[in-house]
């Protein structure tokens, strides 16, 4: 049987009991959780903000609520087109399982988290009892080498753990850790969208902190050189990502001259505390001069092969 566990933990001596041990792990999961969704909420609110059509729809409610509501359906519309089998489906979830071995060479205690995000697994690694961390690592992979700094030892008894935990000839565990204990974080981005919506206190979130007006500027010149250039969806894929590199280029190309360096930059975008605030006092979506926009495009060009 192929293994391939690359984020396989062993608990170390100095784990607490199992209560304390979900309430640490719980309590740090979850600060992880809204590490990495508030920069997902906010770039979705920001790419609401800068929409067009919302900005000159006429409301009949407060601007926070519509703006955060828009951008939570944006959200829901894109999970829901996405396979679940897909590995970047569901990008923060996390869960983590227990299992235990016990033979000869004495009892070991293993931990395999199920992780959309490296982050989760790093925060593991790092959680300490008494000044002593709780996980160590304890990957196996059968199709890899041994890593130097693992015995030959060591290297076998993980392979036995785990095949041990796994067991592939018993219905009951299928080949699978599904069968074993374990802890389940209940956060959902949806939720932290709710929060926003109801006004959480601790939900405030900071557009400008994940949204810069630099990258703003460039989603803007994108778009703007991109209809010029009569390029779409339509060219494939991979074109179109060779053609995004191209533009990138050429306005990292045009920003160093010095007409680049006078180009006015769009205003802030304003952050979740301010988003109450009249629709015609929203910061204008930046619009680059038209004549930059014709050097970026020759720039572009230029970085096009022939026939390319």
């Amino acid at each position: 049987m192929s293994i391939k566990l690359y984020d396989g933990l062993r608990l170390t001596a100095h784990t607490p009991d199992l209560f304390e041990l979900t309430r640490m792990i719980s309590k740090r999961m979850r600060e992880v959780f809204r590490e990495l969704a508030v920069p997902i909420i906010a770039r979705n609110i920001a790419r609401v903000v800068d929409n067009a059509e919302v900005r000159e729809r006429e409301m009949g409610g407060p601007l926070h609520t519509y703006t955060v509501y828009r951008a939570r359906k944006l959200w829901l519309d894109e999970q829901a087109g996405l396979d679940d089998r897909m590995t970047f489906h569901d990008p923060l979830r996390f869960s983590v399982v227990f299992g235990q071995v016990d033979d000869d060479y004495g009892t070991r205690r293993l931990a395999y988290p199920f992780a959309g995000n490296r982050a989760y697994t790093d925060a593991l690694l790092v959680l300490e009892a008494g000044g002593h961390p709780i996980f160590v690592d304890y990957h196996y992979q059968n199709q890899a080498d041994r890593p130097a700094e693992v015995s030959d030892e060591e290297w076998t008894h993980r392979r036995d753990d785990w095949n041990r935990l796994l067991d592939a000839d018993d219905r009951e565990t299928d080949g699978t850790l599904g069968h074993l204990p374990g802890w389940q974080l209940p956060d959902s981005i949806e939720a932290v969208f709710d929060a926003v919506l109801l006004g959480y206190k601790d939900a405030t979130i900071d557009l400008n902190a994940h949204c810069t007006i630099e990258q703003r500027m460039r989603r803007a010149l994108n778009r703007a050189v991109t209809p010029d250039l009569d390029l779409d969806e339509v060219n494939g894929i991979s074109r179109v990502l060779t053609r995004n590199r191209r533009i990138e280029r050429a306005i990292e190309l045009y920003l160093s001259t010095a007409d680049g360096a006078a180009m006015l930059r769009p205003e802030p975008l304003p952050d979740a505390r301010d988003l109450g605030i009249a629709i015609s006092e929203l910061p204008p979506v930046y619009e680059p001069p038209a004549e930059a926009v014709a050097r970026i495009s020759e720039l572009y060009r230029e970085q096009v092969p022939a026939g390319g």
